[in-house]
């Protein structure tokens, strides 16, 4: 009996490869966080966009966490690739509940707030449990090895929610609220496209049942999870002690580019984890170590591009003075550099089975974010927290990465000991 001939869009995966399709998804994925903090900078002051950036963290945060107790472990477990549509319900409702609970947890925030940061909650109220829906629809591409699927998802709400912020901007009715929720909006019809294409996650009943049956997996990127988001309410909460609101706001105009590149390599290193489980101790130790020369290499040509962007544009269009942010952004895209690689180093520890060593480096990496932001900070400003932000990293990058060569070291000894009896 002969096999069937391949179809075309698996001609392409395997031609292009699963990874680097899976990466191209990512960038776009970035490029969406880019954006929406993008719009906001020209139609905002510092301290307003410093409450804008605050609230985007929301979806932000959402998303680490429903990542660790739904799409990583469906990925580690290879849930996806089973045929049976209805083991991917419960992962799904999974994240359809957290994003419930989120969306309640704005809502009544947004009850005892008034003005933009209000409108902002209503507006994340509504979205956060469509989006996490759609983002762990994007897992789900992965790990039925169908990437050009989560590709599409991603590439058409870009594309949609730009052009109608760009819309919106040429006749001149866009404020930060307004953008927001054309964010929202874009998102949603991407999410309603996503239960189309990857199943309903109603089941709200099998939650429970998902988290007994990855009970092992789910605590050790849940901490690692909670460390990411719950750390970045703390930093930047230090940080608007040190600076105050203006300053923390100038901050993250100076973390816009940053944020997309965090989320891009953050996306790069969790889809790593499909594909090192199993791996040699070898191959686990590479792959991070690619991760980490590629963003070398984001970061070097971020730099290059930073130096030569003309002064007054970028004044006018970020509304403040470029060149009092320009040594922040440099500072920044180091501390982004050395994020990814501690990041990935993290990943590659959990797919060989070593899901502890993330939350023991974030817990040293973020005292010593918060004690370096708190000195640093008030005693130099913005450029002080910046500093503070990359040397925490630097001490956090180089502690996952001696845990990780250990661990692949002691993998490789024991391989060897077992081939020799």
């Amino acid at each position: 009996m002969t096999k069937p001939a391949p179809s075309l869009i698996r001609k392409l995966v395997d031609r292009a490869g699963y990874q680097s399709l899976v990466t191209v998804d990512q960038l776009v994925f970035s490029a969406i966080a880019f954006v929406v903090q993008a719009a906001a900078l020209p139609i905002s002051g510092d301290a307003e966009y410093g409450i804008f950036s605050l609230i985007v963290m929301v979806q932000t945060g959402q998303w680490y966490v429903s990542r660790a107790i739904a799409s990583e472990p469906m990925l580690v477990a290879r849930t996806a690739s089973s045929n049976d549509p209805k083991a991917l319900r419960p992962p799904a409702a999974t994240a359809l509940t957290l994003g419930l609970v989120i969306g309640v947890c704005a809502l009544i925030v947004a009850l005892f707030l008034d003005g933009t940061a209000r409108d902002l909650l209503l507006i994340q109220a509504v979205a956060s449990p469509f989006l996490g829906v759609l983002d762990h629809a994007r897992y789900v591409g992965y790990g039925k090895q169908r990437p050009l699927l989560s590709l599409a998802l991603d590439g058409g709400w870009l594309i949609v929610f730009a052009g109608a912020a760009g819309t919106f901007a040429l006749v001149d009715h866009l404020d930060v609220s307004r953008m927001y929720l054309v964010w929202a909006i874009t998102g949603i019809l991407a999410t309603l496209a996503a239960i189309v294409l990857t199943g309903a996650p109603f089941s709200l009943g099998s939650v429970v049942g998902w988290i007994k049956e990855q009970r092992k997996l789910i605590p050790g990127f849940l901490i690692d999870a909670v460390y990411l988001a719950a750390g970045i309410y703390a930093t930047f909460g230090m940080a608007i002690w040190a600076t105050g609101l203006d300053g923390y706001g100038l901050l993250r105009k100076a973390m816009t580019p940053i944020t997309a590149m965090t989320v891009l390599f953050v996306g790069i290193g969790n889809a790593l984890l499909a594909h090192l489980a199993g791996r040699s101790a070898k191959d686990v130790v590479r792959a991070p170590a690619i991760v980490s020369l590629l963003a070398a290499g984001v970061s070097g040509i971020g730099m290059l591009i930073v130096l030569v962007l003309p002064t007054e544009l970028m004044s006018t269009f970020l509304k403040t003075d470029w060149t009092k942010l320009e040594p922040v952004v440099l500072i920044l895209l180091v501390y982004a550099l050395l994020l990814a690689s501690g990041q990935t180093a993290m990943v590659a520890a959990k797919a060989s089975g070593r899901a502890w060593v993330g939350p023991r480096v974030r817990t040293i990496q973020l005292l010593c974010e918060l004690a370096l932001i708190a000195l640093l900070g008030t005693q130099f400003g913005v450029i002080g927290a910046a500093c503070g932000m990359a040397l925490a990293w630097a001490i956090g990058a180089a502690i996952a990465w001696i845990g990780l060569t250990r661990h692949a070291r002691a993998d490789t000894e024991k391989a060897a000991a077992a081939t020799a009896e």
